[in-house]
């Protein structure tokens, strides 16, 4: 099952519960600075109120778009690497395995277009390479984190039948677009704390 091209993008009419967590999700992102998913309607209420929760939420979500904004938000801010970790651990089974590859999706990304974030969002660290010897890939420092991600694609194709590196290349795509937007990376006073 092909998973859904990157976009910005709103969820349409009616609203139910996978819309009241697009909303609550979408709202916890644009506090963080990630903007290219739009909340129809924002909602504190529910927003998680750390890192580790808001990466869990990503993680867990039956929407793809939501699951592949936890790289982006990791790509905007890598200091929240430990908590990206701390949800994935919290993840079991196929979850689990997605969750470790955008991680190192997200890592990898980041290496390759390093000189582009640079650019646009200042110096970063480097998001750790955690997952890379338990999925048995390439170390991240190999060709700028390109064939660790290639690796990664080939196996998400033969695994969950979708082609993995045109949508990861896609997302790096609309993050190098993203990125050039007023706020992007920019949180608000009244955002959740960062860390577990």
């Amino acid at each position: 099952m092909p998973e859904a091209m990157p976009q910005s993008t709103t969820p349409a009419a009616p609203v139910d519960a996978a819309d009241d967590e697009w909303d609550t999700l979408a709202t916890a992102l644009n506090l963080r600075g990630v903007l290219h998913i739009a909340p129809r309607r924002r909602g504190r209420a529910s927003l998680p109120r750390t890192g580790d929760a808001l990466f869990e939420r990503l993680l867990r979500s039956g929407e793809p778009r939501l699951q592949q904004a936890a790289i982006l938000l990791l790509m905007t801010h890598p200091d929240l690497a430990a908590a990206a970790q701390t949800a994935v651990g919290r993840l079991g089974g196929v979850a689990h395995d997605r969750a470790m590859r955008r991680y190192v999706a997200a890592a990898a990304l980041q290496r390759m277009a390093a000189t582009r974030i640079a650019q646009h969002l200042g110096p970063q660290t480097a998001i750790p390479p955690a997952y890379v010897a338990e999925l048995g890939l390439p170390p991240l420092d190999r060709d700028f984190g390109r064939a660790a991600l290639l690796v990664l694609a080939a196996e998400e194709r033969e695994r969950y039948g979708y082609d993995a590196w045109a949508t990861y290349r896609a997302l790096l795509d609309l993050f190098l677009a993203e990125i050039r937007r007023a706020g992007w990376g920019d949180g608000c006073d009244n955002q959740p704390t960062s860390s577990a």
